[in-house]
């Protein structure tokens, strides 16, 4: 297997296997303080010109607003209110990145969150990028190379390679992004001494809506909540470990059967007057999952004859995961909120909600306690990358805490 190694950026090209060891020794030793004015106006410039260029997609966009100077200036109020009373943070030197496959934009947060925390970083990208991810990553390039930053590598390697395990070893952090073969496969090569290995592995999410409420709203409300769910459903097509596939609605059947319907095809006609379309291949295999769930007698009605989305009413609320995505949805009705733990795993991730007090929605969380879910958020907010993620706050997973007493 070929250990070629690609460079993104000025001065970039193929690289020796020995010369990207002497490139990551030499970044490791070019740290800067967390949240560092130079790193974070650099992070902001980027920001402001993603959201003044425009052309970019809604994806890419919330990065733009999540890494603006405003919100930057946030992160970092509340990263040194989470420090404990003399106690210095330290980045923990070089931070090697894995970011998924199915969803571009998460190496853009990855890095990022390290970069502001001081860290050296070496991302592993995919050989082929769309077009708008390479337009982004080129402007950060740039900015990095005006700054004379070499502490930050960009590139790409065969996938078949060991070179993995060599930049694990000289890495003092890890963040894996993927599947679970990906994470298992990382999980047994070693890093530097004293390295910790950040794991982001398959999640499954879901959505919870209260009955009541939902029957409750007006066309123009019913409108507004089906565009804040197009966003969670159709942004990644369902491949993002945030997406949700199933839909409890806590409520009976035969009072918000129709209610719940109504938002379905609200959310159809959301996705189509954004553009969206279904590509006949995935249009069947959406129909032919919802006819095998009919089948089987899991099912008590399947509504397929819409191809953007296509739902599946469970007739009773157990434990689905079918993850045929590109706007496949499967409805089951509970009792309340106090039903959830039966059907939560520990590979779940996030719970979008609507039509619930905050009281009841904290409560439902803490009645969870050992079982899965590490997020809730209002439909409409599951693809909003948080700098907490899979439990993990990240930030401070990056840096090494100095304990400072005089």
């Amino acid at each position: 297997m070929s250990d070629r190694i690609e460079i993104f950026g000025p001065g970039g090209g193929a690289l020796s296997r020995e010369a990207l060891a002497e490139r990551l020794e030499a970044a490791r030793l070019r740290l800067a303080a967390p949240f560092s004015p130079a790193r974070k106006a650099l992070v902001a410039g980027v920001a402001e010109r993603i959201l003044r260029g425009g052309g970019f997609s809604p994806a890419v966009t919330h990065f733009g607003f999540w890494t603006r100077a405003a919100a930057l200036a946030a992160l970092e109020k509340g990263f040194m209110a989470r420090l404990a009373p003399d106690v210095q943070a330290r980045p923990r030197g070089l931070a090697f990145h894995l970011p998924p496959q199915n969803v571009e934009t998460v190496f853009l947060y990855s890095w990022a969150l390290a970069y502001l925390v001081g860290a050296a970083n070496v991302v592993r990208l995919p050989a082929e990028m769309s077009g708008e991810m390479r337009r982004v990553l080129d402007l950060f390039l740039e900015a990095l190379a005006e700054e004379g930053e070499g502490s930050q590598l960009f590139l790409t390697y065969p996938s078949g390679s060991d070179l993995g395990a060599a930049i694990s070893s000289l890495s003092d952090v890890r963040l894996v992004w993927g599947g679970s073969a990906k994470v298992a496969t990382f999980a047994t090569l070693p890093l530097r001494d004293g390295g910790k290995s950040l794991s982001f592995g398959d999640r499954f999410s879901f959505s919870v809506l209260d009955g009541a409420a939902l029957a409750a709203l007006d066309a123009p409300g019913r409108d507004a909540l089906a565009a804040r769910l197009r966003n969670d459903v159709f942004v990644f097509d369902q491949m993002a470990c945030a997406s949700p596939h199933n839909i409890y609605i806590v409520g009976e059947r035969a009072a918000h059967l129709e209610a719940a319907e109504a938002l379905l095809a609200a959310l159809s006609g959301a996705a189509a007057a954004r553009g969206y379309a279904v590509e006949t291949g995935h249009a069947i295999r959406k129909m032919v999952s919802a006819f095998s769930a009919a089948a089987s007698g899991e099912a008590e009605k399947v509504d397929w004859a819409d191809p953007i989305v296509t739902a599946v009413v469970d007739r009773e609320a157990a434990r689905r995961e079918s993850r045929v995505g590109g706007g496949y949805l499967r409805l089951a009705f509970i009792p309340g909120l106090e039903a959830l733990p039966a059907l939560v795993r520990p590979h779940d991730q996030t719970i979008t909600h609507f039509g619930f007090a905050p009281e009841a929605i904290r409560a439902a969380a803490s009645s969870l306690g050992p079982y899965g879910v590490s997020r809730w958020a209002p439909v409409g907010a599951a693809l909003d990358f948080d700098f907490i993620w899979d439990g993990y706050d990240i930030p401070l997973e990056l840096v090494r805490c100095v304990r400072i007493q005089c």
